[in-house]
């Protein structure tokens, strides 16, 4: 197999990485305390409706009040799709202060607005997307000609009263049978959510950036492609979908020496293969990576050798955007080369690695002053961002490990031992975090005592209840 999925069960959500030849090419994190991100179905509540603006304001648990459109109202939507004449529904009789909706966050929350919604849910799989409002079927103009025809013949059949769906480019080569499946698997889950009873504005309903359903949606069943996962209820539904599915026991990324490779994509230096450096400093505004020939020297002159390091690092480059999802503006400062020819490979070598990235990708090219600029679309959190915060020892001017994932690494170093009982030393900041904390029952009991420096959960002791306790504090948190 040319490409390898790893999924790990955590307590809370699943982590996963992407390996290609063997090399770590993507992060798959659940971002379990981000904020309100595009495509999420949420539980709000009406706080406010305004006729003038033919809108409401919904509370989603947020800070600011999402807004929502009436156009984006199935209601409205139905009378569009109608054209029976009637005048046009206002805002005040489809919706009332205290009505309990489900809504999709449509566009982020940004500086002091809100989110916007839509009450227009749409959900998507490997091959189509789903809308229990759309009113519509359409197919991906990708798609040739001969095929569109029928393909929208066939999925329009499909559909009962409101419901719309878009095939998607990938669809093209796949059988008619896997194609209805996969509606009818997304029409059952849009379904169980729309039978949900009301519940507290901001729950979570559905999300699609999850590692599970992404693993699902992206990669279960393509060609080249083995999927492991220690979670027996996802491998036993994916196994239906596709043969390459493997479960696995115990810890996977400990299994697959990824907690190492995860821990230096934290890190700002990086070195290559060929010796070779770089330097990644993610700022508010942009990302700067700085090339630097490190510790290879070459074997001809400093012509041949800035040629040779540039060419590793854009591949690098590449590989590093995607790993840390680093997106918004990029300035890379190469290796000055006076040839033109020698620029223009390189600017060609990092096109052509960032083909694989499944982001949007925008190269400019190289600037008056010799550094090269792009951009990459930003869709998810960066991976500093989830598992990284503001270091309160220096103003922020660092970063420094969550103490979500710090709790995660001590229970991963926890459920590694074969003992009663662990006494972990652990920075003040965490052990507050931890004294509220729920714990697997399938983990030894946990004793903590705090650590005056910063830095990670440090296992120093194992052994029976007894033989630890007076040693430091025990953990009685709620242990599911």
């Amino acid at each position: 197999m040319d490409r390898t999925v790893i999924v790990e069960k955590l307590d809370i959500g699943h982590r996963g990485a992407v390996l290609e030849h063997g090399s770590v090419r993507e992060w798959l994190i659940d971002d379990v305390h981000g904020p309100l991100q595009e495509g999420m179905i949420i539980a709000g509540r009406v706080e406010n409706v305004l006729n003038g603006m033919d809108a409401a304001f919904i509370d989603i648990g947020d800070d600011k009040h999402g807004y929502l459109h009436i156009k984006e109202h199935p209601d409205y939507q139905a009378w569009k799709l109608q054209e029976n004449g009637k005048p046009a529904p206002k805002a005040g009789s489809l919706l009332q202060k205290g009505d309990r909706v489900i809504v999709q966050v449509k566009k982020e929350a940004a500086g002091s607005k809100g989110c916007s919604l839509t009450m227009l849910l749409s959900i998507s799989g490997t091959y189509t997307i789903y809308m229990p409002f759309g009113g519509y079927a359409a197919v991906s103009k990708k798609i040739s000609d001969e095929s569109r025809a029928g393909l929208r013949r066939e999925v329009r059949s499909w559909l009962t009263g409101q419901e719309g769906i878009i095939v998607r480019t990938n669809a093209e080569q796949a059988e008619l049978l896997r194609l209805q499946d996969e509606f009818e698997l997304l029409r059952s889950r849009i379904a169980g959510i729309l039978q949900e009873k009301p519940k507290a504005p901001g729950t979570l309903y559905y999300d699609e950036s999850r590692t599970d359903l992404r693993v699902e949606k992206d990669y279960v069943g393509a060609a080249g492609t083995e999927v492991i996962t220690n979670d027996a209820e996802l491998a036993a539904q994916w196994k239906r979908k596709s043969p390459h599915v493997t479960w696995q026991n115990g810890s996977l990324f400990s299994a697959y020496h990824l907690d190492k490779e995860l821990e230096k994509s934290l890190r700002p230096f990086v070195w290559m293969k060929n010796g070779g450096s770089l330097m990644i400093q993610e700022t508010e505004a942009m990302t700067i990576i700085d090339v630097n020939s490190g510790k290879y020297t070459g074997t001809s002159g400093m012509r041949d050798t800035a040629f040779e390091v540039n060419m590793a690092a854009a591949e690098e480059i590449s590989r590093q955007l995607r790993l840390r999802n680093i997106g918004g503006m990029v300035i890379i400062d190469f290796i000055e080369m006076n040839a033109r020819e020698a620029a223009q490979q390189v600017d060609d070598t990092l096109r052509k690695a960032l083909r694989r990235d499944g982001s949007t990708t925008n190269v400019a090219g190289f600037t008056k002053l010799g550094n090269m600029e792009m951009t990459r679309k930003q869709t998810r959190r960066k991976l500093s961002q989830l598992l990284t915060e503001p270091c309160t020892c220096c103003s922020g001017g660092g970063r420094q490990k969550t103490r979500w994932q710090l709790t995660e690494e001590l229970k991963q170093q926890a459920a590694a031992v074969e003992a009663e009982a662990c006494l972990f030393e652990v920075p003040e900041r965490l052990a507050a975090y931890l004294r509220k904390e729920t714990f697997s029952t399938s983990l030894p009991e946990l004793f903590i005592r705090i650590r005056r420096t910063s830095g990670n959960a440090e296992l120093v002791r194992t052994g029976t209840v007894d033989e630890v306790k007076e040693s430091g504090e025990r953990l009685g948190g709620v242990r599911s």
